[in-house]
């Protein structure tokens, strides 16, 4: 390990590895992406490191920009949570001496891909990304002049080789055998001729039911399933999805979609058929749950086979067995992909009671109300509003007489949430903890697992649908979360659950449903939205609602009284932009005497408007310094684990400690996105303004003042534009432009902070002007502020 530690770092460059030559090369007006994936093997010769290891994929990009105008890359379109270059050498400066993790910082540094490219120019480089096993999907925008360009790329990989590429789609079916149907045509086939499940290799024992259909080209498809987050298969994978067979032959292809902290899985078997629908392929498919478990009670479960009495007890219990769950969560994920045309459901799967179950011949135990989803698949990006209801077949609320009851459920307290929209009226709560426990009887929040109440009033004409996943996008199901707070199997714990949950999507006209839907844990301020759908009409709402339990340091400032009325000052923008440049370069310490952190932010709006930004962006809330939260702390860095509300220090400017302190964590608590915020005493357009700091933790190191400290990103510019990016996406911002007030502190000469942390930086502050509505990308105005400064000010 020594001899390791004292190597240096070379790399080998682009022009060693050949990964650049197979670059897909896309072509919007005159600007021209080209993008590569390296492969691990092309990642290691290039960088010198072994990243896939670590999880991380480069992409590397090239971008010509033809236009008069310069453009910028958004690097968050590409994966969110991306890692910063320096980050990257960071975690791997252990294997090199200080020279050598010098100049493996250099390199990173000046390999990673430029955001910013000049009218006429050209700009390549790397993007260092969370790695994606198989084809490598990704959208990549381009921002320029008020104009948004979105890029989609699938990018394979050599040494992978997913399970369609080897079937010869052409060739499956002869030119005869080929049926042209309108929507009408479509619909007598699904009810009246496709069979209603799967059979074996000897056709003789049923198999799943085909509960969805999906219309759309191979293209069309696989950039639906990329863009949902779904994962390829090869052929020599998941060989028991493989027995299940239509017109004798396996599945075209298995998708899959996985939980990152659970065993939970939800699989995708397709198979393309002889029919076309407006000359687009029609492919049956089959949806549903599966969990990877060798508990001993799953290993028990699995031997009740051909016991009837104990199928059936399983079907009640089981998260696999709810086909029409899984059938939902499909629909909700292609609709907020921008994937779904138009959707409806037809008969042909046949009614399957839980009192009664079927069991196909793989041994799986299923219960469905027997409808098909069909699913036109858009081959442009569809605004949830734009997707089309088709046919005529309402589904009912469901059969079982406890779910219908469960959809009257009370709130469970009285800190109610409402807000109302044309005929809509949506009104939401959220348990405590201690609440939790007492309405389902168990810690539900010791499992990840947070109810949140909703009810909603339709009081007009027209069929509307509530989508869980506008909620948490990896919203539990009841029986998921039946599932994992089991202590013991017994019959009735899914229904304990069932009865008390939003158990399908629709909302009738003229009705009232309400009850819990399963969430992520969120402490402190619980931020979600609430979307309720209909044809041609969304209703959007964003809810913020305080669960007690964490003491949260903006919880002690009264914003209202910081400044007494004689010090609050109203200034023109000429006049705010110079007097915000003026105002400390830096953060403080508690004696006024030492610089710290650049003060690289401002903002313009309320309270409630930061609020509504940074939550709306799943930004956290902070807790104060306290026994309790200094414990979990030390817990979350011992075991690497997350601390969501993790305390900031103080820091210090205008004469006292932030305002406010928000966070957005990632990997553990040894890295996150955090910032500082402080009121000033002016007021732009009547609202006020905030100056603030943020960096990127990228590790813990040990001090002699501190004990302990996170380590930052020097590259302070890389978070401050990260910062810009997730709150434009969040659709929070109405304008932005940048000012001086920081000064200049180049990457060979860089500054310190208060714990001896290098940072450089071009100087200046983002300001920000922050909305209380959604403004959309296209809609965010670049304001050129250099024209301005004190002296402009002063001669108005």
């Amino acid at each position: 390990m020594a001899a390791c530690a004292s190597r240096p770092y070379q790399a080998s460059g682009f022009k060693a590895v050949a990964f650049t030559q197979r670059a897909i090369v896309q072509q919007q007006g005159n600007l021209t992406v080209s993008a590569s994936v390296p492969t691990a093997a092309e990642t290691e010769a290039l960088t010198g490191l072994d990243l896939y290891s670590q999880g991380i994929q480069p992409v590397w990009l090239e971008i010509e920009n033809g236009s008069e105008w310069p453009v910028r890359l958004v690097k968050w379109s590409i994966d969110r949570d991306y890692f910063s270059p320096i980050e990257v050498a960071y975690m791997n400066r252990k294997q090199f001496t200080k020279q050598g993790y010098e100049d493996m910082q250099a390199w990173f540094h000046n390999n990673a891909m430029p955001r910013q490219i000049p009218a006429s120019g050209k700009a390549s480089g790397l993007v260092f990304t969370h790695l994606r096993a198989g084809t490598k999907g990704f959208n990549l925008n381009l921002f320029q002049q008020g104009q948004l360009y979105d890029f989609t790329f699938l990018v394979p990989l050599p040494g992978f080789q997913a399970d369609y590429t080897r079937v010869k789609f052409d060739q499956l079916y002869a030119s005869e055998e080929i049926i042209e149907l309108d929507r009408a045509g479509l619909r007598d086939k699904l009810e009246n001729e496709l069979a209603c499940c799967a059979t074996d290799e000897t056709k003789t024992k049923q198999g799943g039911p085909f509960n969805t259909i999906l219309i759309g080209s191979g293209n069309t498809l696989r950039r639906a399933m990329l863009r949902g987050d779904w994962l390829e298969t090869s052929a020599e994978t998941v060989t028991k999805s493989r027995t299940q067979r239509y017109k004798g032959r396996s599945p075209d292809a298995v998708f899959w979609k996985y939980r990152k902290d659970g065993n939970e899985r939800i699989a995708l078997h397709l198979w393309l058929t002889p029919w076309r629908v407006d000359g687009k392929p029609v492919w049956v498919s089959q949806v549903f749950y599966f969990l990877v478990d060798t508990s001993p009670v799953a290993i028990f479960l699995q031997k009740l086979e051909g016991n009837a009495e104990a199928e059936a007890f399983f079907a009640r219990e089981s998260v696999t067995a709810d086909l029409d769950s899984a059938q939902n969560f499909f629909l909700q994920n292609l609709w907020y992909n921008g994937s779904l045309e138009a959707t409806g459901y037809v008969y042909g799967a046949g009614e399957v009671t839980i009192d009664n179950p079927q069991t196909s011949f793989g041994g799986a135990t299923y219960f469905s109300e027997g409808y098909r989803l069909i699913v036109f698949l858009a081959d442009t990006i569809m605004a949830l509003d734009d997707a089309a209801f088709i046919y005529d077949i309402r589904r009912p609320v469901h059969a079982n007489e406890a779910i219908v009851k469960g959809r009257q459920i009370a709130p469970p307290n009285n800190r109610l949430h409402t807000q109302s929209e044309g005929d809509l009226l949506v009104s939401t709560a959220v348990p405590s903890r201690e609440e939790t426990k007492k309405i389902f009887g168990m810690d539900l929040y010791g499992k990840g697992i947070q109810p949140v109440w909703v009810q909603v009033e339709n009081r007009g004409n027209n069929e509307l649908i509530l989508t869980p996943m506008s909620l948490d996008q990896a919203y539990f199901t009841a029986r998921e979360t039946a599932n994992r707070s089991r202590i013991e199997f017994s019959l009735g714990h899914a229904a304990h659950f069932e009865e008390r949950s939003h158990a399908r999507l629709t909302v009738s006209p003229q009705s009232i449903v309400a009850g819990y839907i399963f969430s992520r844990v969120d402490e402190g301020t619980k931020s979600f939205n609430v979307d309720v759908i209909g044809e041609g009409e969304a209703y959007l709402m964003s809810f913020f609602v305080p669960v007690p339990g964490l003491k949260l340091d903006h919880h002690k400032v009264d914003v209202a009284n910081i400044y007494p009325n004689n010090e609050i000052r109203n200034v023109n923008l000429a006049e705010l932009v110079a007097e915000v440049e003026l105002m400390p370069c830096c953060v403080y310490n508690a004696g006024g005497q030492d610089e710290g952190d650049p003060l690289n932010l401002v903002f313009i709006g309320e309270p409630r408007d930061l609020y509504y930004a940074f939550m709306r962006a799943g930004w956290d809330e902070t807790e104060r310094i306290h026994g309790a939260s200094l414990l979990k702390t030390a817990a979350s860095m011992f075991t690497a684990g997350r601390y969501r509300h993790s305390p900031v220090s103080a820091l210090y400017v205008f004469d006292r400690p932030q305002d406010a302190a928000l966070q957005r964590a990632r990997g553990s608590v040894k890295e996150r996105n955090h910032l500082r915020i402080w009121m000033t005493p002016l007021r732009h357009e009547g609202k006020p303004v905030w100056i603030g700091q943020i960096s990127r933790d990228i590790g813990v190191r040990f001090t002699r003042k501190t004990i302990s400290t996170h380590k930052i990103d020097p590259d302070v510019d890389e978070t401050r534009e990260y910062l810009l990016e997730d709150l434009a996406y969040s659709q929070t911002v109405k304008a932005f432009g940048y000012i001086g007030g920081v000064g200049v502190a180049d990457y060979a000469q860089p500054r310190s902070n208060l714990t001896g942390d290098s940072y450089f930086t071009d100087g200046r502050r983002l300001l920000l002007w922050l909305s209380g509505e959604p403004i959309g990308l296209d809609e965010v105005q670049v304001m050129d502020l250099s024209g301005y400064s004190r002296d402009n000010a002063e001669s108005d």
